[in-house]
């Protein structure tokens, strides 16, 4: 077989290449726009498609001009996508990978189909996941600050009394980022405090001793039906008072809140406390849940989720 037969062969196959790559293409155009949405599954195969193309392409360059600059850069060029279109698959296997962490196994499959737009509980849906006792584990390195905001905006959007129970230093930054609702009625602080005998109000923040626990219970009286109450505090207390001291306050606070019917979350560092503690007191609650690097995944619910930090960014964090 001659060269010329050879290189007869040779175009009829890039040609073909390249009429199959532009199928490829279009096809993918069209499953892009019956989706209404970005996808990472079809961005890996559109690109997979324009890759291909480039490899029948650029060689066909290269031997068409027999010119040795011509040819080495048009190798370079070849080599240089090569570069590119790996280093975009690496890319998107790391957040096929940290979807695997982060986003509900059972939403995996919409994850990959649907995109990085893939969509988190709606505001509504925040109280239905969490249910009527959530308890929410976090860490040192989590966002637990951000969790807290997140969640009182959120209730605040379900048009939810909340009630914030915190303790010093937090409790300031607390202030800081949620006043606007304290102005508008739409939430209480309580600040728990460990000094002090009767209940004080000062600054529209209302402070308990924790040595009198009957106080703090005579407060869950006075809320509607429904009203949230975001019990911050926990890993604080069980430090000062110690675990069983707290395990029966906080006993009296879950038997009190559901005999009222209302709805009551409560936070707890899990790297400061033993498996021990950790699972008495999540016995106290129906639901569990953890914070990750952006969001709240509910572990035990009425169904897996997670509500990812969006309010925060937008309304407070920057301000």
């Amino acid at each position: 077989m001659d060269l010329s037969m050879l290189l007869s062969e040779f175009s009829v196959f890039t040609i073909i290449s390249l009429f199959l790559g532009l199928l490829a293409i279009y096809f993918w155009i069209q499953v892009y726009f019956e989706m209404k949405k970005g996808s990472l599954a079809w961005l890996l195969l559109a690109l997979t498609s324009v890759f291909l193309i480039t490899t029948s392409i650029f060689p066909a360059i290269a031997i068409t001009y027999s010119e040795p600059v011509i040819q080495s850069i048009v190798l370079s060029i070849l080599e240089f996508w090569s570069v590119v279109y790996l280093g975009t698959f690496v890319a998107a296997g790391f957040l096929v990978y940290r979807a695997f962490k982060t986003v509900p196994k059972e939403n995996i499959g919409e994850y990959l189909v649907e995109g990085l737009t893939f969509e988190i509980p709606t505001a509504d849906e925040v109280s239905n996941l969490l249910g009527k006792s959530t308890l929410i584990e976090y860490t040192t390195q989590s966002r637990y600050v951000d969790g807290v905001i997140e969640l009182t905006y959120r209730f605040f959007g379900e048009l939810r009394t909340v009630i914030l129970f915190s303790s010093e230093p937090r409790a300031s930054m607390y202030r800081e980022k949620l006043m606007d609702l304290v102005d508008v009625g739409a939430m209480k602080f309580v600040e728990v405090c460990m000094e002090g005998d009767e209940i004080s109000i000062e600054d529209e923040i209302v402070r308990v001793p924790v040595t009198n626990m009957d106080q703090i219970l005579e407060l869950f009286d006075q809320l509607p039906a429904g009203a949230r109450i975001i019990f911050e505090p926990l890993s604080h207390l069980i430090s000062m008072l110690g675990k069983d001291e707290t395990y029966r306050l906080l006993s009296r606070v879950v038997e009190r809140t559901s005999r009222l019917k209302l709805d009551l979350v409560a936070f707890i560092n899990k790297e400061a406390h033993d498996d021990e503690t950790i699972n008495r007191f999540r016995e106290l609650f129906v639901n569990y849940a953890e914070i990750t690097s952006d969001r709240i995944r509910v572990v035990k619910g009425k169904k897996e989720g997670h509500i990812r930090f969006m309010v925060g960014t937008e309304f407070y964090l920057n301000s």
